[in-house]
């Protein structure tokens, strides 16, 4: 079953682009090893790499919301080829953008020891300048 961690989006008004929430699902069984400050190190990674390249369109209220699918490796690579883009927003500066942060963010920190899987696979939503509520609409 899914975890999630909330929505990754919104943006409006204050100043506009996009807000990350904690827009995240992780896919595979976490063996019950909790994820939480792991995760947050993963989304201040993308978030930030997120916001360095957030098209002046997105600044200016463009809206659009992005899905991507991705494997974190347990030496913290993120394979060739990934993200996935599962959701597009029909803009290609959005979706090059949401592609761009987790590429960029790349390797991550190594997933955490107690963990014996060999890959944690994670479903990001990005959304520009839209409520927090459809990332899973």
């Amino acid at each position: 079953m899914p975890r999630s961690g909330g929505a990754l989006g919104g943006g409006g008004s204050q100043g506009g682009g996009g807000t990350y929430g904690n827009g995240y699902e992780i896919l595979t069984p976490t063996e019950g090893v909790d994820f939480s400050d792991y995760m947050a190190r993963v989304i201040a990674a993308v978030r930030r790499n997120w916001y360095a390249v957030m098209p002046e369109s997105a600044m200016l209220g463009d809206r659009g919301r992005v899905a991507l699918q991705f494997r974190i490796l347990k030496d913290g690579t993120v394979p060739a080829g990934e993200p996935v883009r599962l959701i597009g927003s029909g803009k290609e500066p959005l979706d090059r953008a949401a592609v761009s942060a987790i590429r960029s963010s790349n390797p991550f920190e190594s997933l955490p020891q107690a963990f014996s899987g060999p890959y944690i696979e994670l479903r990001f939503y990005f959304l520009y300048n839209l409520p927090i509520e459809a990332a899973y609409q």
